[in-house]
């Protein structure tokens, strides 16, 4: 802050200095009065991401709130190292095709229905037999390949952090598994499948720590929360933030995080949870209880 004062000094001094970039000095260092650096790795983000840290790797969670000097950016009290959730990978992973409860591909997924086998019957209904032979050609169709090996696209993913139940992410071919899958429960409910696993597991104790320090909802639409939105948060002085959701859900899926010690930012929480936001809070209790 000293060096950046002694800048502005020097080139309202300097003869070949024009007026433009002495005004820019100047703007710069009022910016800078505004703004309290957090310890270690906070200032190598820079203060335009600091409102947009993950919450899911591992890094710290940052937020503005409001200072002495204006906005400060905070940082929640825990380990870097202690992410929300933790992932792991095995390749020669084996389950139950029963076991499948949820699937994504390029040619369709779970959008209206409940279950995989209510998928089944109200898209696929030409395909079920009363037959188990009729099981084996279903997940060769298509594109759908359970044997890919590591690295291959279609993996099975540990869903929704639960320890039981997992989520198949392939590229197509979702009516014949779905088919299949209805087929087995019925007929050979220990048929089994394999494919790469990838595991996602809640770290409890991280998501206490952040339930008790934020109110937290998830985007309801894509760039709901964009710069307009930030900036009036901003300008109002409410202490937010904004990350992506925790995996597997991070692509596409963003977070704002609101202050539990902030009146307005608990105000702004009440008028999204009454406009349907999704309480993330709400999830995140509820997943930490299945642990």
């Amino acid at each position: 802050m000293l060096a950046t004062t002694l800048l502005v000094r020097w080139l309202r001094h300097a003869h070949w200095a024009s007026p433009a970039a002495v005004q820019h000095a100047i703007e710069f260092s009022h910016l800078a009065a505004r703004v309290t650096l957090p310890a270690a790795s906070a200032s190598e983000l820079g203060i335009i991401q600091w409102h947009r840290w993950p919450l899911c790797l591992g890094d710290d969670i940052a937020y503005w709130r409001p200072g002495r000097t204006g906005l400060q950016c905070q940082r929640l009290p825990y380990p870097a190292a202690a992410g929300l959730t933790s992932t792991t990978y095995d390749d020669n992973f084996s389950c139950s095709i029963r076991d499948i409860i949820s699937l994504a591909s390029g040619k369709g997924d779970l959008v209206g229905y409940a279950t995989l086998d209510a998928y089944a019957i109200g898209e696929c209904r030409e395909l079920v037999h009363n037959n188990r032979a009729s099981i084996e050609p279903l997940p060769n169709w298509h594109e759908l390949r359970f044997h890919g090996g590591s690295g291959a696209e279609e993996s099975v993913e540990g869903f929704s952090w639960r320890p039981w139940g997992y989520h198949l992410n392939n590229q197509g071919g979702a009516h014949h598994f779905a088919t299949a899958c209805l087929i087995a429960g019925f007929l050979d409910p220990e048929l089994r499948i394999k494919a790469p696993l990838t595991r996602h597991e809640l770290n409890t104790e991280v998501a206490q720590v952040i339930l008790s320090a934020f109110d937290i909802f998830c985007e309801p639409e894509h760039h709901t929360m964009n710069e307009a939105f930030m900036k009036r948060m901003e300008a109002a002085q409410i202490p937010f933030a904004i990350c992506s959701a925790p995996p597997p859900r991070q692509d596409g899926h963003h977070l704002l995080l609101l202050s539990c010690e902030n009146s307005k930012a608990m105000g702004v929480a009440d008028i999204f949870r009454a406009y349907g936001w999704l309480d993330f809070c709400d999830l995140l209790r509820k997943q930490a209880k299945q642990q």
